[in-house]
């Protein structure tokens, strides 16, 4: 690989090294220490300039190499700086309610919901340079991209994570620019419109979306605009669910393949069309620029459509298209555009993938099919990663990407040209769409096909970085260990390395699943928002989770804080689910959680009146085999060298107001002690006292995530808790409560809260208990 055939190589190879070197050292608050890197950067940069740089190829391009590791470490270190400054939106956060002077910014990508940037010029009169505001608003909708208007709105940060594993909604907008989020805006008044080539675009794809809506069903509409479109506002959960478990929600991420399809059709009909080839295309180059505004000038689409084009128009410049140096090209577009996208998965998944589909497919395919090559590789290309970010693999994508990937080749084309068609004439060609619904039916059956033969996805711990490097260097080994060499002896010097990169990219991906048990008993308390969620995994492996928290919207609250957890960690089973009581944000993630996990027992609260979790959590009995028990006061049993001593509900006493029926229990490991008292009042906590006679514990929960109606004098007195952790989020209840905080300061309780500190995990081995907390 000689530099003057591959400079792009080495360029993107520099401006990825400048950019990573920056985020480790920021990340790691090391700012003396970038400040000298960039000066020895320049100072050699200027040295070279003046003593060794000569009109040789080789001294331009080590010159330029070390231009663009300055430059990668420049553009990295200064988005950091627009984030921090003084002249940035980030420093109006809770800042009450705000005037802003901004410019609108809409999202071709995202047009059926309701989100809005805007681009700040000012907030309360004071000058704003950089970062943008995200806000729902379907009265700035309708707004033109860049108009500039004036407006009053509440500004807040974006939710951090707060759990190992889960989505943090602050980092993804903070790489894309978006600072802040705006709530409820008034008083908006237009100063001046815009007219664009992109509102023209936006008006065009509106009336798109407009025919496929009136074309196709709404479940089959929504398929199609997200798949050819990049919208998913309307796509289901369950479409969503069922294309995650069966191995195709590749398919929703608009890239190589579409974009392959895609011009592969407008190529078709161009060279067609037009009777000089550089006049296709131009043309053809044009449509791609505008299908990639389109659908939101994603990094993967841009990565497959600059690679399509380049190949495309190396024949004109009599160049032979070099894959490595043309993939590098676009990585080095797509890093200067945003720097930030090398530490997305889109960007990682997306050139991943596509160097293991070109060089390890070849060597596949010396003894597997075609079709399945590539499956295999793509599927190899993407364990690692999926593992890392997902915490889940669907192993049934190997047989789905064999059949589904040809039949949305035939049926994407048909779709769009469709489209176009509908243009011209809606009600003439819509007899084209019941041909397309059938193909639709048929696809979505066969995703249910193989989620049933499937099941669950696998679940796999996230592994250590140092353990994807090495899967990626073993995976990449192998198309360069394999090649074909005609001289003998160079040939036979790899024959031990042929062996030992396959036996150790098979030892690394088993290693992916091992999942080792810890001999201490750790406590995780969950942020789940205003709920509950408790995991608690005992000593040699054994588990259980306390409640489930709220439902959120389609149970994605449970996804984004107690499922992705239990991800991160590898838990494909709980051995037991305990529901202190049946308020929603106790149960109400249930029905979801026995959806996506196992669970060999369930411990409720007896009941007078069952509620609608109740009746879900039936109908989940039925379809799995969970064993149910009752758990009422005096019950006592031993898990792992634990003892879960249950004090509450009493068992004839079975009371109309569940947080008064809540499961209490307190957990004994040697000489730990810990104490669960769910929604329990003031009057529950006195008599579990006098009839147990509790003694000082180490731990509490805080009744009722810090309600004045809980945590009580005589409770308090009694157990003289170490620590009391509070589980609490956003809410208008006032939890927790002013007078809950005192009491706990009056009486020296160190108190801790899952919305300001996140998860708060406590590890015991018996005698000690340590604490750690996730923010």
């Amino acid at each position: 690989m000689k530099i003057i055939r591959r400079p792009a190589f080495y360029l993107a190879a520099s401006l990825t090294a400048g950019i990573f070197s920056s985020y480790f050292l920021l990340k790691h608050n090391l700012i003396f220490s970038l400040k000298i890197f960039l000066i020895i950067e320049t100072a050699y940069l200027c040295f070279y300039t003046v003593f060794k740089l000569n009109m040789s190829k080789k001294s331009i391009y080590t010159w330029l190499t070390i231009l663009f590791l300055l430059l990668g470490s420049l553009l990295f270190s200064y988005q950091e700086y627009q984030y921090w400054s003084k002249y940035s939106l980030y420093n109006f956060a809770e800042s009450g309610l705000s005037q802003m002077l901004a410019e609108v910014k809409i999202d071709p990508g995202d047009l059926e919901g309701a989100k809005v940037y805007l681009k700040a010029y000012s907030v309360n009169g004071k000058k704003v340079k950089y970062g943008s505001v995200i806000l729902n608003s379907e009265e700035l909708k309708r707004f033109n991209d860049g108009d500039l208007i004036n407006l009053d709105l509440e500004l807040t940060e974006p939710a951090p994570a707060l759990n190992p594993g889960s989505f943090s909604y602050l980092e993804y907008l903070k790489k894309k620019g978006v600072y802040l989020q705006g709530w409820n805006p008034r008083n908006i008044s237009l100063i001046r419109k815009n007219k664009s080539l992109k509102n023209m675009i936006i008006k065009g794809k509106k009336s798109l979306l407009n025919n496929i809506n009136q074309l196709f069903t709404e479940a089959n509409a929504a398929f199609i605009k997200a798949i050819l479109l990049g919208e998913k506002e309307y796509l289901s959960y369950e479409q969503e669910s069922l294309l995650r478990n069966s191995g195709a929600s590749h398919l929703l991420a608009i890239s190589g393949l579409h974009m392959g399809i895609l011009i592969l059709t407008f190529s078709f009909i161009l060279f067609k069309i037009c009777s000089e080839k550089r006049n296709a295309l131009h043309l053809l180059s044009f449509l791609t620029i505008v299908y990639i505004i389109l659908v939101g000038a994603a990094v993967s689409i841009i990565r497959a459509a600059l690679l399509a084009l380049l190949f495309l128009w190396s024949d004109e410049f009599n160049r032979e298209g070099d894959f490595l140096n043309i993939i590098s090209l676009t990585l080095f577009i797509n890093l200067l555009v945003n720097p930030q996208a090398l530490f997305t998965v889109s960007l990682q998944l997306s050139y991943i993938l596509v160097l293991a589909l070109f060089y390890l497919t070849p060597v596949l395919n010396q003894w597997l099919p075609g079709l399945l090559a590539v499956s295999i590789a793509a599927q190899l290309a993407s364990l690692a990663i999926t593992a890392y970010y997902f915490n889940e693999y669907a192993f049934i994508a190997l047989v789905t990407n064999l059949w589904a990937i040809p039949f949305i080749t035939v049926l994407l084309p048909i779709i769009f040209v469709l489209l176009l068609l509908s243009l011209l004439s809606l009600n003439f060609f819509s007899p084209l769409a019941i041909l397309i619904e059938s193909g639709l039916k048929l696809l979505f059956y066969g995703f249910k096909v193989m989620t049933l033969i499937q099941g669950r996805p696998l679940v796999i711990a996230r592994p250590k970085l140092i353990t994807l490097f090495f899967y990626y260097l073993c995976l990449f080994a192998i198309p360069f260990i394999y090649r074909k060499r005609y001289i003998y002896l160079k040939a036979r010097k790899y024959k031990f390395w042929q062996k030992a990169a396959p036996i150790s990219l098979l030892l690394i991906i088993a290693f992916l699943f091992y999942n080792p048990a810890s001999d201490n008993l750790e406590i995780n308390f969950l942020a789940v928002g205003q709920g509950d969620g408790i995991f608690i995994q005992f000593p040699g492996g054994k588990n259980m989770l306390i409640d489930t928290g709220p439902p959120g919207s389609d149970g994605r609250n449970i996804e984004y804080s107690i499922i992705s957890y239990l991800n991160y960690l590898g838990i494909s089973s709980l051995d037991y689910l305990m529901i202190s009581h049946f308020d929603a944000d106790h149960a109400g993630g249930l029905p979801h959680l026995l959806q996506r996990k196992k669970v060999k027992n369930i411990l409720i609260p007896p009941y007078n009146q069952k509620t609608k979790l109740h009746q879900q959590l039936a109908a989940g009995l039925s379809e799995s085999n969970s064993k149910l028990y009752f758990l009422t006061a005096g019950t006592n049993f031993k898990i792992a060298g634990c003892s879960l001593e249950i004090l509450n509900p009493e068992s004839e006493k079975i009371k109309e107001d569940r947080n008064k029926n809540s499961i209490v229990f307190l957990l004994r490991y040697r000489k730990n002690k810990f104490l669960f008292t769910g929604d329990l009042s003031k009057a529950g906590e006195a008599r579990i006292v006098k009839d147990y006679n509790l003694t000082k514990i180490d731990v509490l929960k805080a009744g009722h995530h810090g309600s004045k109606t809980s945590s009580g004098e005589i409770l308090l007195d009694a157990v003289r808790p170490e620590l009391a952790v509070i589980s609490v989020g956003r809410n208008n209840f006032g939890h927790p409560s002013a007078e809950v905080i005192k009491r706990f300061k009056r009486k020296s309780i160190n108190y801790l809260r899952t919305d300001q500190k996140g998860m708060i995990k406590l590890i015991s081995d018996g005698q000690n208990i340590y604490l750690k907390c996730f923010r």
